[in-house]
């Protein structure tokens, strides 16, 4: 694993679930960037120092994408170094559940299977660890966006539009609205008092009225 810390974005995304305790709240989210294609990431390896071209190491990732789903299918756990370790797991159909030892009498197991999946364990060792609070060490969290998901109708179609507003730019819009509320606040109170008070040594409620009529709200 790479020592250097590169940033890793977190996004705020709202929770608009008004049946859920966190409604209302911001919650994390990564930042994903643009999928890497495999050509990419030979290239980003050959790029780090590797002996190999190119060509070479595409090669032999594409000969573990055929070989490592062979492999899991048969119920081999494929442990790939440091990385981790690559296994299958059953997904039960619905209402899939055995009832005595007896049913199982001719019992086809695609009926109590809906899927298989290939699952992802990162390694757990003390030299390589890279599960979640470990790996989050190895990374430079970085605050970026507000993430907000619009559905618009295009050509008859429903579509998802995100959009992504800087966490800076926002607190910062906040804090200026907040910031001419209570300055608007303030100085209508302050004018209202002072002109009322000076109002009613020089002409009692024409002064009051001049006096609060002179504040700006921006």
């Amino acid at each position: 694993m790479a020592k250097e810390k590169i940033s890793l974005g977190i996004n705020l995304r709202q929770n608009k679930n008004s049946k859920n305790a966190g409604y209302g709240k911001y919650y994390p989210e990564v930042d994903l960037k643009e999928t890497l294609t495999m050509r990419g990431f030979a290239e980003h390896m050959e790029d780090h120092g590797s002996f190999f071209p190119r060509y070479v190491i595409e090669g032999v990732l594409n000969q573990i994408c055929e070989c490592l789903p062979e492999l899991v299918g048969q119920g081999v756990p494929v442990k790939l170094g440091s990385l981790g370790t690559f296994y299958p797991t059953a997904e039960v159909a619905e209402n899939a559940a055995v009832e005595s030892i007896a049913a199982m009498d001719g019992l086809n197991p695609n009926d109590l299977v809906k899927a298989i999946h290939i699952r992802f364990l990162p390694d757990g060792t003390k030299l390589d660890n890279i599960t979640g609070p470990v790996f989050k060490e190895a990374c430079a969290l970085e605050l970026r966006n507000i993430v907000d998901t619009t559905e618009l109708t295009v050509n008859g179609k429903l579509r998802k539009m995100q959009t992504l507003v800087p966490i800076a730019t926002a607190v910062a819009q906040t804090r200026a609205g907040n910031g001419g509320s209570t300055g608007g606040s303030t100085g209508g109170n302050t004018g209202g008092n002072t002109g009322g008070s000076t109002g009613g040594n020089t002409g009692g409620n024409d002064g009051g009225g001049d006096g609060g009529g002179d504040d700006l709200q921006i």
